[in-house]
């Protein structure tokens, strides 16, 4: 008798112990992609605070130049999506290898070619992405990827003889990424592409007018303001 009891007992505390976890699950049904939101509150926020930066670039695709650079920002962003940015560049363009083959007793010919000496800019930044990432399951990083464009104007220098200089409005294109560090720091990387019209006095087959592209890897720390 005892041990029907037994049986009894733990039947119906096995009974009252499913019912308890059946009513603890709650079926929201299928979640659609376009009710799925981000409700937390960002980690590095950019909006309403200043962002001043120094970097150095480096522009290796010319034919025939070779150029280091350092550059200062100053953005201020409106929205986490938007902001504004001055950029002043300098640099000093140095001969390739091919420049210095051309003018060697082989060739004797002197490239047309123009060293970057400086510029500034002055863009709009769009960034659509802020997200984070996982490294080496060691580390949680947080990032944004960004897109720029703006105008300017660069001066560059003849490395003919002469050395006369040209200024060229400049249309400046881009795309970076800040991997954010911590109190306020953040590592930035981009690649630019600086278009320019060119007046060259010597380059008569085009009429004097010359487009020349400078693109350039860019890698800086900068400070977002609290």
């Amino acid at each position: 008798m005892k041990q029907i009891l037994s049986i009894v007992v733990a039947s119906l505390a096995l009974s009252l112990g499913t019912q308890a976890q059946a009513q603890s699950a709650v079926d929201v049904g299928v979640i659609k992609n376009e009710d799925v939101k981000i409700v937390q509150k960002l980690l590095y926020p950019k909006a309403d605070r200043l962002e001043m930066g120094g970097h150095l670039a480096v522009m290796p695709f010319d034919a025939f130049t070779f150029t280091p650079a350092a550059a200062l920002t100053v953005a201020k962003h409106i929205r986490e999506d938007l902001g504004f940015e001055g950029v002043l560049m300098g640099g000093y363009s140095l001969k390739n290898t091919r420049y210095t083959e051309l003018e060697g007793p082989a060739y004797g010919v002197s490239p047309d070619a123009y060293r970057f000496l400086g510029s500034v800019m002055v863009d709009a930044q769009y960034s659509p992405i802020y997200a984070k990432m996982n490294v080496a399951g060691q580390r949680i990083f947080h990032h944004d990827i960004f897109f720029t464009g703006g105008l300017g104007a660069t001066i560059e220098q003849a490395m003919q003889p002469d050395n006369s200089l040209a200024s060229a409005p400049t249309l400046g294109l881009g795309v970076g990424a800040r991997v954010f560090t911590g109190g306020g720091y953040a590592l930035r990387f981009q690649l630019r592409d600086d278009i320019l019209r060119e007046k060259r006095a010597k380059t008569v087959d085009t009429q004097g007018w010359f487009i020349k592209q400078n693109v350039s890897l860019v890698i800086g720390i900068s400070k977002l303001s609290k």
